[in-house]
């Protein structure tokens, strides 16, 4: 009896054994099978260039500038357009107007973006208004509107390149005298004695073409007078003789300086 029990007992531990070792083995190909844990990738910073950094800042103008410069060919060739064929250049205008409104300009260049936008708006809303024969007064300040836009426009991005400017108007005195009210009727002196003056507080930079982007080659002076010579067909660049250097000529930005006359009587110069 007590051998029978003894046998029972092996039995029972050779099948304990068995288990264990089934268990065991188990977790052996379970632990060889598994994939090794996957290291978490590390992700690699990449900075992005600051656009109103001031090495990028010209690049990131030029972007806007650039439906300015496709919206400003447009505008000079309704300009020269028969009131009834004007309907074919519009659309064209409108086009350049929503690709203005759908490019995203860094925050530093927010204000040049709402000029250029309220511009756009201006000429087209009045544009619009012309062909259908409006008002002719709400159509002299459409027109009026959109050139203080687009100075202003100019005037920003000037400052944004570097260039500070103080706003002159054509009407304003100068200040060392105030300058006689100018006679329709009498003809302009020769260009010889017409000058631009900078009469205002900073020192303005002469371009070698009526670009903001275009190289500055000299300065003018606060206080100092250019002879000045010509103007571009849009009368928002004058052509002067840069002061000491009768024999080499610049380009300065209309609205800063003082003209002793009008812009407009100034011969067209080629840039």
């Amino acid at each position: 009896m007590q051998g029978k029990v003894s046998k029972s007992k092996r039995g029972i531990m050779r099948f304990v054994r068995h288990i264990v070792f089934a268990i065991l083995a188990l977790v052996l190909l379970a632990a060889c099978g598994a994939a090794p844990g996957e290291e978490t990738p590390t992700e690699t910073v990449t900075q992005t260039p600051d656009p109103c950094n001031e090495a990028n800042l010209p690049a990131e103008v030029d972007k806007v500038h650039k439906h300015m410069r496709e919206f400003d060919d447009y505008a000079a060739l309704a300009s020269n357009t028969p009131q009834s064929q004007l309907i074919q250049v519009i659309p064209e205008l409108q086009r350049v107007l929503r690709e203005a409104q759908d490019q995203k300009a860094p925050a530093c260049l927010a204000n040049l973006k709402t000029m250029q936008i309220q511009h756009m708006n201006a000429v087209v809303q009045t544009l619009l208004l012309f062909v259908s024969k409006g008002d002719v007064n709400l159509i002299a300040e459409g027109i009026s509107q959109a050139r203080e836009l687009h100075v202003q426009y100019d005037i920003e991005m000037a400052r944004l390149l570097g260039v500070t400017l103080a706003f002159v108007t054509q009407t304003q005195p100068s200040v060392t005298g105030t300058a006689p009210a100018p006679d329709a009727a009498t003809t302009p002196p020769p260009s010889a004695s017409v000058t631009a003056t900078n009469a205002g507080t900073n020192d303005l930079n002469l371009h070698a073409a009526p670009d903001f982007n275009a190289a500055p080659l000299y300065v003018l002076a606060v206080g100092q007078s250019a002879p000045a010579i010509g103007r571009t067909a849009d009368s928002q660049w004058i052509l002067v003789q840069v002061p000491d250097q009768p024999d080499q000529t610049a380009w300065v930005y209309a609205s800063v300086v003082q003209v002793s006359v009008a812009v407009e009587t100034l011969p067209v110069a080629a840039p």
